[in-house]
């Protein structure tokens, strides 16, 4: 063997060994979990839930930050610029995952040098919910409805959510006349449409659930594959009359580019483990989402396809980058 060959096969040994040496010594300090958005919504729930978890089985402390700001931008620069050894992570929600390039001009970091996919957690359908003074009661109800009366029905966004996304995807596929409106969140978006300031919203199940059973918002379909159990009256769109009209919501954790793959590949497994017991399951199938838990290969998958879906749906709804 080459004398250069030998001394770069013994390096790349050396790095795997002391990568093996790190995963087995993870972790030895807290971790943070990072939020990039307010205390209070699912993210921060699930962030808090899968801290609390994995502190108590790894006696570990592991605390959770809440770096909120310029829809999800400032807590992403945060951990863009933190250490790659895996006490930093990052609880993402989908949008800010896929389509957030094709919504700002310019960001501090890139989604695919700076982050590196750890597990997929949860993810949540989304529902097309209207006020119940619109006199509509399927999707193609509302669709006709808007289209005659031009100009009249708007819906509540957080701009460049899923909701806002799964909005314009309908009208794309229908031509009806339906005005974005954007607000600072969901919960303000939805607090307008309680109030008839708008005519419908998209919204995740496992938040739109207390609103339906008080009877304040009526449920038109479910952009699933399957009807939700939670809702199993409400039919998918597929049932009324869109097939492949799919929106579901979720949210997964990443962590630094070049953390080692042993300390992600021993977090990844943790996380799944968490997220398919059935303490975990029954939690959230209570409220409205499913667990998942996966491996970072099928999570970087799981990202790519997303991000080629919505970004073609953000230029078709002709959205322009802020």
């Amino acid at each position: 063997m080459k004398p250069v060959l030998r001394r770069v096969l013994a390096a790349l040994a050396s790095v795997c060994l002391v990568a093996a040496a790190a995963a087995q010594d993870y972790p030895a300090k807290t971790i943070h979990i990072v939020v990039p958005y307010p205390a209070g919504g699912i993210a921060d729930k699930i962030a808090r839930e899968t801290a609390d978890e994995l502190g108590r089985r790894w006696k570990q402390s592991v605390v959770v930050d809440n770096r909120a700001g310029a829809a999800g931008n400032i807590g992403f620069d945060w951990v863009a610029r933190q250490p790659a050894d895996g006490y930093t992570l990052l609880l993402a929600p989908a949008s800010n995952l896929t389509v957030q390039p094709a919504l700002f001009k310019s960001l501090s970091y890139n989604l695919e040098k700076d982050f590196a996919p750890v597990s997929l957690l949860v993810l949540t359908p989304q529902v097309l919910l209207v006020n119940p003074s619109v006199p509509v009661n399927t999707p193609k109800e509302l669709v006709d409805y808007s289209k005659a009366n031009p100009k009249r029905v708007n819906f509540g966004v957080s701009i460049g959510a899923y909701s806002h996304l799964a909005g314009e995807l309908l009208k794309v596929q229908t031509g009806a006349d339906f005005t974005a409106i954007p607000y600072q969140g969901a919960a303000p978006a939805m607090n307008d449409l309680l109030g008839g300031q708008t005519q419908f919203i998209f919204n995740e199940v496992v938040t739109a659930i207390p609103h339906v059973k008080a009877g304040k918002l009526k449920p038109l379909a479910v952009a699933y594959k399957t009807r939700a159990p939670w809702l199993p009256n409400v039919p998918t769109f597929a049932e009324a009359g869109y097939p492949g009209f799919e929106v579901t919501s979720w949210y997964a954790m990443v962590a630094r580019s070049g953390t080692p793959g042993p300390v992600i590949d021993k977090l990844a497994a943790e996380l799944k483990s968490i997220m398919q017991s059935p303490e975990f399951k029954k939690r959230y199938d209570e409220i409205g989402a499913f667990t998942v838990g996966s491996t970072p290969e099928e999570l970087g998958d799981f990202i790519r396809s997303e991000t080629t879906k919505w970004t073609a749906v953000v230029k078709q709804a002709g959205i322009q980058p802020n």
